[in-house]
């Protein structure tokens, strides 16, 4: 469920998992435990990555993102 905006684009869960290639558990570990921003929407049941969090994230631990398989 990507946003239109470049730079203000959210990013599921699944989406973020794929672009990192990794599973949806790290990324909910990235969450809990590492610090990487995250917004609960529909009452916690839909977890969404902004773009720049997700960036600045990835910058400081120097994770591989996909980023062309977010713009798909």
């Amino acid at each position: 469920m990507k946003t239109t905006r470049k730079n203000k684009r959210v990013f599921s869960i699944n989406e973020v998992a794929g672009a990192c290639q990794v599973s949806a558990e790290s990324i909910r570990r990235w969450i809990r435990l590492h610090g990487l921003n995250a917004y609960n929407v529909k009452d916690g049941l839909a977890i969404k990555i902004m773009e720049s969090d997700l960036r600045a994230f990835s910058e400081k631990m120097k994770l591989f993102v996909d980023w062309d398989y977010l713009d798909e």
